[in-house]
């Protein structure tokens, strides 16, 4: 798990040069992300679960004859019942009620999780365990006869009944050696407990006895099996030698030792699969065993260090109060430390709510300039008709055409110097929101740490407020959270700067569109240029023609004058 969450952390602050670079990174990585999500969810899952099958057996197989322990020690002890009853019933209300914000998150209102931390070990234990048992089956091919069997299981039964309540007093009295109290009478139990261990170790020698002699049965019965197949045989060779004396003995008899051997292999079979049942309950009685030693020595280590601090132990108890106080201080610092998180994050709510605000303007902003550019697109397309017109006019309305090209150099200078302003405003709206999302990435780191902080702070306090860790754990779902807002903030940052971009796109399309109508407009007025021309050699081509005919015609009338 710890390894999950650095690798999704990893993932999370890995930065890009840019904005797109970002963005590409985040689509990249957003199925890494839903994969370690998910194999968390699995992980709290599976705990869980196994969490709440070891409560549930242990709270099935709780016996009765602890209560009236309890109350048979009450005679001895230096403290009332009623005390140690009222103390019980509010640990175990406080136990129940203090279940983790995470296991509702992912586990619902089913279940009954609590204290997942302190169980966790066991539940890992049990899990090795059962894997252990599992692997140990296989290797197993021992049998035995029914009636030892059934001996077998019921012992075993009875062995794993004084297990669970061996190990059920066993944590009473782990739980009086916390609570100051009933410390003479433990010295008794853990004899009277080293005792039932010396007869369990013997009853359990008896067992592996008794597994011997079933494996020896199963050999005997093996035996037994490949019998048959040589009696068979003899009797094949007998009844081919003697075929007078009559086949009918023979058939009947095979017919009858088949029919032993089937029942043979029938009851082997299941006597194999009993004698495996058995024997993984037995190996897991031999496993409580040493895990009662275990407990027993560190239980007598402990019994003999609080019995030689009985004496102080009167004296401490105004220490323990104001421990006790102390404690209470603390819950109450940090239930105030838990308030002013609430409140810290209600204000990154609020901030994150003002950040949508303004992001829903500049959209809304840039949705009114991209109809302003649509309209000033339309415009320029009707001028480009009219100049289609005007260009068909150009032997009528040449000078008017010039002034018309001055005019539009004229708007398209300052729409060029109107795309360059747009185009700096959204620049620099681009550098503020780069800005506002760096504010956003240092507050968030901001938060990162504080929670790190808060979870040494929980740590370091776990042992001495193990009741409070499911109510500081809430605030990993609380930043999750904000976790979950800021990317989707950071979708809408993405998604902002592509419209951004196909805004500049956008611009640099009409600039292209302007410049090639320029360059039509420039092609026009050099073909009107070049008619013009045209028209000027055609009128002095004209001219000229004029001017010779005219000469020719004065002098064709001067030679007659001059005749006459």
């Amino acid at each position: 798990m710890d390894q999950s969450v650095k690798q999704m952390l990893k993932l999370i602050e890995d930065d890009g040069d840019s904005f797109a670079k970002k963005a590409e990174m985040y689509y990249q990585k957003r199925p890494e992300l839903i994969a370690h999500v998910e194999e968390l969810y699995r992980m709290y899952r599976s705990l869980a679960e196994r969490y709440d099958h070891v409560t549930g057996e242990l709270r099935k197989s709780m016996p009765s004859d602890l209560q009236m322990q309890g109350s048979g020690i009450s005679d001895v002890g230096f403290e009332p019942p009623s005390t140690l009853s009222s103390t019980d019933q509010g640990l175990t209300r406080r136990k129940s009620g203090s279940r983790a914000a995470g296991f509702e998150y992912f586990l619902g209102t089913g279940g009954s999780s609590s204290d997942l931390c302190d169980k966790g070990e066991e539940s890992s234990t049990l899990d090795s365990e059962s894997e252990s048992d599992n692997s140990s089956v296989n290797n197993y091919s021992g049998q035995s006869t029914n009636g030892d069997d059934q001996g077998l299981r019921k012992k075993v039964s009875e062995l794993e009944a004084e297990l669970r309540d061996l190990k059920q007093r066993l944590r009473v009295q782990q739980e009086e050696h916390v609570d100051g109290s009933f410390r003479v009478t433990k010295i008794g139990n853990s004899e009277g407990l080293f005792a039932r261990l010396a007869g369990y170790e013997d009853e359990l020698s008896a067992v592996n006895a008794k597994f011997q002699l079933a494996n020896e049965e199963i050999a005997r019965l093996r035996n037994l099996l490949t019998e048959p197949d040589g009696m068979q045989e003899g009797v094949e060779i007998k009844g081919a030698g003697t075929e007078t004396e009559g086949t009918g003995g023979a058939e009947s008899q095979l017919v009858r030792l088949e029919g032993d051997a089937s029942d043979q292999e029938d009851k082997i079979r299941v006597l194999e699969k009993e004698l495996i049942i058995t024997r993984e309950k037995v190996h897991d009685s031999e496993k409580e065993l040493a895990c009662l030693k275990h407990e027993l020595e560190t239980t007598t280590s402990l019994a003999q260090h609080l019995h030689d601090q009985l004496g102080s132990a009167k004296k401490d108890a105004s220490m323990w109060k104001s421990k006790l106080d102390k404690e209470k201080r603390e819950t109450s610092k940090l239930h105030d430390r838990i308030v002013r998180y609430k409140a810290n994050l209600s204000e990154r709510d609020q901030e994150i709510r003002a950040l949508k605000e303004t992001i829903y303007n500049a959209n809304k902003s840039l949705s009114e300039e991209n109809l302003h550019l649509q309209a000033q697109m339309t415009k320029l397309i009707k001028e480009h008709a009219y100049l289609e017109d005007n260009l068909k006019e150009w032997d009528l309305r040449c000078q008017s055409a010039e002034e018309e090209l001055k005019r539009l150099k004229a708007g398209k200078a300052e729409m060029e110097v109107l795309f360059r302003a747009e185009v700096e405003q959204l620049k620099a709206r681009i550098s503020e929101r780069e800005d506002c999302m760096e504010e956003l990435n240092r507050s968030v780191e901001v938060l990162t740490l504080e929670y790190n902080k808060v979870m040494m702070e929980m740590a370091e306090g776990n042992v001495k407020i193990s009741k409070l860790t499911a109510d500081i754990s809430s605030k990993d779902d609380q930043i999750e959270q904000m976790s979950k807002h800021l990317h989707e903030l950071h979708i809408e940052h993405v998604e902002l700067i592509a419209e951004t971009e196909r805004a500049h796109s956008g611009v640099t399309a009409l600039k292209q569109e302007l410049e090639r109508k320029e360059v039509v407009i420039m092609q026009r007025a050099e073909e009107k240029r070049e008619v013009i021309r045209q028209l000027c050699f055609s009128l002095e081509h004209y001219r000229n023609g004029y001017h010779q005919l005219r000469q020719a015609f004065v002098g064709q009338k001067r030679l007659p004058v001059i005749a006459s």
